[in-house]
């Protein structure tokens, strides 16, 4: 599945905020900073769309799901390598 451009340039701009946050090392941290943050934000976005107690499953079940996707997309490179080629 194609992702539009658009999309793609502010997916950059996260990883861009992520490299340099992780220039001191600390990699491991921003991955979960950036984990906690998306399920921070996504929360947010549910609950302030007046999001209902009764859906919360399915909001889960669906940022889950989409995370999921995500993952396996960029290991199996469907946009291009994750990580620049050894020379």
């Amino acid at each position: 599945m194609p992702y539009p451009p658009e999309f793609l340039k502010l997916v950059d701009e996260f990883i861009h905020l992520a490299n340099r946050l992780a220039e001191d090392g600390n990699d491991g941290e921003v991955s979960a900073a950036i984990l906690f943050a998306a399920g921070r934000y996504n929360a947010f976005n549910f609950l302030s769309r007046n999001g209902k107690a009764q859906d919360q499953e399915k909001a889960v079940e669906f940022y889950v799901a989409e995370y999921r996707k995500a993952v396996v997309s960029n290991l199996e490179g469907d946009v291009g390598p994750v990580v620049k080629p050894q020379d």
